[in-house]
């Protein structure tokens, strides 16, 4: 007889935490809600460095903010925040006093940044902007493998692993 139904049942499961690194629009209260400083590098009336970390994951972001008045704009006070990710070794290395990872020439990765509808999307500054037609293909592609799959109906492991292994011959070389 098969128990993997009931046991699915009695086990609750809680949903994994998703990396900021996969939310490509992070909403500023999300943001603050999963955030807690850590250390305090550098701070001024116009900047502020500080290594924060996301509570749900434990990945580790630098955050940079720059506070300014807007002249031209009525003396409004503005303030733009960047959050780069960071290594274990650079968190370490910064909570021991390693020269700061500065704003913007040193930014060399995606980092995410503040815009003007409240939230934070990624910037690339080296300008490497996926392709939304190679997108698209792979997503169409990994659709029709899956639906091929499930038709197929058999769940062996390795017939599981076969798909991977097909899925992963099409997909893009990984960048991390």
């Amino acid at each position: 007889m098969d128990n993997r139904s009931d046991q699915s049942e009695s086990s609750p499961s809680a949903p994994l935490p998703v990396s900021f690194k996969n939310i490509r629009l992070v909403t500023q209260e999300e943001l603050t809600r999963r955030s807690e400083p850590v250390k305090t590098l550098q701070e001024d009336k116009t900047e502020l460095y500080r290594v924060i970390k996301d509570t749900e994951t434990g990945e580790h972001y630098l955050h940079y903010a720059v506070y300014h008045i807007h002249v031209a704009g009525g003396g409004a006070e503005e303030e733009y925040h960047h959050l780069l990710p960071l290594e274990h070794d650079d968190v370490i290395a910064l909570a021991l006093g390693a020269p700061l990872i500065e704003y913007p020439t040193q930014w060399d990765r995606s980092y995410l940044r503040n815009g003007p509808h409240g939230g934070f999307v990624w910037y690339d500054p080296n300008g490497a902007i996926e392709d939304e037609t190679d997108y698209a293909k792979t997503e169409a592609f990994v659709r029709e493998q899956l639906l091929a799959f499930r038709e197929q109906g058999s769940r062996s492991e390795e017939d599981v692993k076969r798909l991977l292994d097909r899925m992963d011959k099409h997909l893009p070389p990984r960048t991390e």
